[in-house]
């Protein structure tokens, strides 16, 4: 079985397309994740206070919710950048392989 992958050329256009989706597809992801971290933080914090029985002092109530927004923004963020990073580098790359 792996005799039949290894034997396969790899087509750069194919290799640099999926890269591109998969890219797209983490930033995209990213965008997300930033623009609903404070629903996510909301939800959170409504999800403890109805697993305490349904009240939950306002100021863990506040700690949760932002935390959480908070490390939802600061990933979405991270996967954004990188991805958009890499998007930028594969342009570069996808102009050489058209330029070629």
């Amino acid at each position: 079985m792996e005799e039949m992958f290894m034997k396969e050329k790899k087509n750069p256009k194919k290799v640099y397309t999926g890269l591109l989706v998969v890219l797209v597809l983490l930033f995209v992801l990213g965008l997300v994740l930033v623009l609903t971290s404070t629903a996510i933080g909301l939800s959170t914090a409504h999800t403890e206070s109805v697993k305490n029985g349904g009240s939950l002092d306002i100021t863990l109530y506040n700690y949760i919710m932002t935390n959480t927004a908070e490390n939802y923004r600061i990933v979405g963020a991270i996967l954004a950048l990188i991805s958009g990073i890499g998007i930028l580098l594969a342009g570069v790359s996808g102009y050489k392989l058209k330029k070629n």
